[in-house]
C-alpha cells in the first residue's frame, strides 16, 4: 500500500534551515524546563485522594476547600464523569506517613464541613514518601539514558558504523526533550504515564529511523557510485509511504485518547500525539542529515591528512 509513490521531494535540501530550528527548540527546552517542571505525587512526594460524590462534583468548590489546607494541590476530574469522581494531588510535607496522610485528612474534613451538600460516598488514598518520589524519579532517569546507550551500541553494531547510532540517538534525545518542554509549557506533570509516553515515543522514533537507515544500506550495496546524499534523499522517499501510514494510524489513534481518554490519561496522549509528529520529523531531518553531516566530515579530513604527509 502506497499513499504517494517515490515523490522525489529534497529533503535533505531543507536541512539548512530545519537543523538550526530544532537546536534552537532543543536549547529552549533545556532551558525552560528545569526551573518550570511539576513532578507528579509518584517523583514529588505526597498524598493521592480519589474521592466518589453523591452527584456531579463542582471542581470549583472542590477547589476552595483544599487551597485552604494545602495550596498548589492539583484537582482534576477522574474516571467517567458519571462516576461523580475527583483525583486531588496533595504536595508532601514530611517523610513520615502520619505528616503524609495529615492534609488528606484535613481535606476531607473540610469537605464534610464546607461542601456538605454533596457528601464523600468513597474515598481512597495512596501514600508516597518523598524519599521513595525521589528514588523513582532517579531511577526513570537510569531507565531512559541505559535504553539510549544500549540502542546506540546496538544500532552501530548492526550497521558497521558508531555514526548510525549516534544519529539515531541524538534524534531521540531531540524528540524527548523538545516533547518534554512542551508538556511543561502546557502545565502538565511528569508522572509514571508521562515517562510511559516517552519511553514509547523513543521505540517509535528509533524504528522510524532504523527503517530509513535500513533502506539506506540496501541503497548503499546497489548504487556504490553514487553520492550518499542522494541515496540518502532516495532513501526517506523510497519509505515514505509506510512512515506516513505506521505514524499517521498511530498518530489519530493518540489523538483520539487525547480527545476523549478523560484527564488521567492526558498527559500520556498529549505526550504521544507530539512525539509522535516530531519523532517521524527527526528521522527525517535529523537523523539522515546527521550521517551526511558526519560522513562529509571524514572525507573532508582524509585529504587533509595526506596533504600534511
Amino acid at each position: 500500500m502506497e499513499i504517494v509513490k517515490n515523490p522525489h521531494y529534497d529533503f535533505l535540501g531543507k536541512g539548512k534551515i530545519l537543523i538550526p530550528l530544532s537546536i534552537a527548540l532543543t536549547l529552549a527546552a533545556v532551558a525552560y524546563v528545569p526551573g518550570h517542571i511539576r513532578y507528579g505525587v509518584e517523583f514529588s512526594g505526597g498524598t493521592q485522594l480519589i474521592l466518589k460524590f453523591s452527584s456531579s462534583p463542582r471542581v470549583d468548590r472542590i477547589r476552595s476547600v483544599v487551597d485552604k489546607t494545602s495550596p498548589g494541590s492539583v484537582i482534576q476530574t477522574y474516571d467517567d464523569p458519571g462516576k461523580n469522581q475527583v483525583m486531588v494531588r496533595l504536595p508532601g510535607g514530611g517523610s513520615e506517613a502520619t505528616e503524609l496522610s495529615g492534609p488528606a485528612q484535613s481535606v476531607l474534613a473540610g469537605l464534610a464541613r464546607d461542601y456538605a451538600e454533596n457528601p464523600v460516598k468513597e474515598s481512597s488514598t495512596e501514600i508516597v514518601g518523598p524519599i521513595v518520589g525521589s528514588e523513582l524519579r532517579r531511577k526513570a532517569i537510569q531507565l531512559t539514558l541505559f535504553g539510549l546507550a544500549f540502542q546506540l551500541l546496538y544500532i552501530g553494531f548492526r550497521f558497521n558504523g558508531i555514526v548510525w547510532g549516534a544519529a539515531a540517538t541524538i534524534a531521540v534525545f531531540h524528540d524527548v526533550l523538545i516533547t518534554l518542554g512542551l508538556l511543561v509549557l502546557f502545565g502538565y506533570e511528569v508522572t509514571l504515564n508521562v515517562i510511559a509516553a516517552l519511553l514509547t515515543l523513543v521505540g517509535y522514533s528509533v524504528n522510524d529511523t532504523i527503517v530509513v537507515f535500513d533502506r539506506v544500506r540496501e541503497n548503499l550495496r546497489q548504487r556504490r557510485k553514487e553520492p550518499l546524499p542522494k541515496i540518502i534523499n532516495d532513501s526517506v522517499n523510497q519509505t515514505l509511504s509506510r512512515t506516513l501510514i505506521s505514524s499517521g494510524t498511530t498518530f489519530l489513534t493518540v489523538l483520539g485518547l487525547y480527545a476523549f481518554g478523560g484527564e488521567v490519561l492526558r498527559s500520556f496522549a498529549f505526550a504521544m500525539v507530539v512525539g509522535i509528529v516530531v519523532g517521524t520529523y527527526s528521522s527525517i531531518y535529523i537523523a539522515s542529515p546527521i550521517v551526511v553531516w558526519w560522513r562529509g566530515l571524514r572525507k573532508d579530513r582524509r585529504p587533509a591528512a595526506k596533504a600534511a604527509l
